[in-house]
């Protein structure tokens, strides 16, 4: 093979495959991700489905049509086909064995100030079937008006967000339909309960950093409760926060349960599937507690930060969206 047509191959293939390749490193492989390169490619692949969608019947999901639609499925529920288990296998074989069914789920708009698109908020998100289920928070749908949603896969393929299907406001959940074009996608399969103290990982995609793997394990489940949180926030009276809290009581019994993790994530994460040790998702990244104490607190200067709790969708929020989970 001559220099020039060796420079050609070597074009081409960053040409098709310009986010993500993998190397290897005597026995290691691993993926290396372009997170501009994801980044673009998310912005102009939406933007051509959202421009060139053949009928009213196929248009890309707007955020006003998103609020509806989650108004619209709140405690509605999906069905789903029989699925199998995933094989278990090192944190590294379960890293590229669940990569492929992590998507990033975003939106685009467009300002007034020229005629380009722009992308909107960025978030995590996983698919729940090979037609085209995806799972995310219900809390990243709630974009501004004429934002147009999408969801990309790790190999740089965008997919219009069609609809949502079911939705949880409290449990901070939702469930959507991709238009999948006829291509067979990759998914994920549901585990069992995790245990206090059981490992798990999390993939998502924090601050932009597009298929960060973090580990750590499940520190407890619980439920939120307002004025419980603002107390341990401000240091205030326990025995006045715990009346409210029975005055709460039957509140309280219809409130979502959250699992509290170790593993790390940030802004961009939400959605993020938690797995187990054999691949299965036991819970979906939601949201983060900073304990730094109000401004008026006496301590408030040599407390600083003291800890961040990451709270996510429980197994059982995720399940009370589908109807049979065999």
């Amino acid at each position: 093979m001559n220099t020039s047509h060796k420079a050609l191959l070597v074009l081409l293939t960053f040409l098709f495959f310009p986010s993500m390749h993998s190397v290897s490193r005597g026995e290691t492989k691993y993926s290396i991700v372009d997170d501009a390169a994801l980044a673009e490619q998310f912005v102009e692949g939406l933007a051509t489905l959202v421009e060139n969608a053949p009928a009213k019947t196929h248009q890309t999901l707007e955020a006003g049509n998103a609020l509806r639609l989650l108004a619209q499925t709140e405690g509605s529920s999906i069905r789903l086909p029989n699925r199998q288990k995933n094989l278990t296998g090192s944190t590294e074989e379960l890293y590229q064995r669940v990569m492929p069914a992590v998507v990033v789920i975003g939106s685009i708009y467009k300002c007034d100030n020229c005629s380009k698109w722009h992308l909107g908020g960025m978030a995590s998100g996983w698919l729940l079937s090979d037609h085209g289920l995806v799972v995310t928070n219900h809390h990243v749908f709630t974009e501004e008006a004429n934002h147009y949603f999408g969801a990309m896969t790790s190999d740089g393929n965008v997919f219009a967000i069609r609809t949502i299907l079911a939705s949880d406001r409290d449990g901070d959940a939702a469930i959507a339909q991709l238009d999948t074009r006829g291509v067979v996608l990759p998914f994920l399969r549901l585990g069992q309960t995790a245990a206090c103290g059981d490992p798990v990982v999390v993939i998502s995609h924090p601050a932009g950093r597009f298929y960060s793997l973090t580990r750590g394990v499940v520190s407890r489940y619980h439920r939120h409760n307002t004025d419980s949180a603002t107390m341990a926030k401000s240091g205030g009276n326990v025995q006045a926060a715990r009346k409210r809290m029975n005055d709460r009581a039957l509140q309280d019994k219809l409130a979502p349960v959250w699992m509290s993790v170790t593993a790390d994530y940030a802004v961009g994460s939400s959605g993020g599937p938690v797995f187990n040790t054999n691949g299965d998702v036991v819970g979906m990244v939601a949201r983060t507690y900073s304990t730094q104490p109000a401004k008026n607190h006496r301590r408030h200067d040599s407390f600083g930060n003291q800890m961040v709790f990451k709270d996510c969708v429980s197994l059982d929020t995720i399940l009370s969206l589908i109807e049979n989970t065999n």
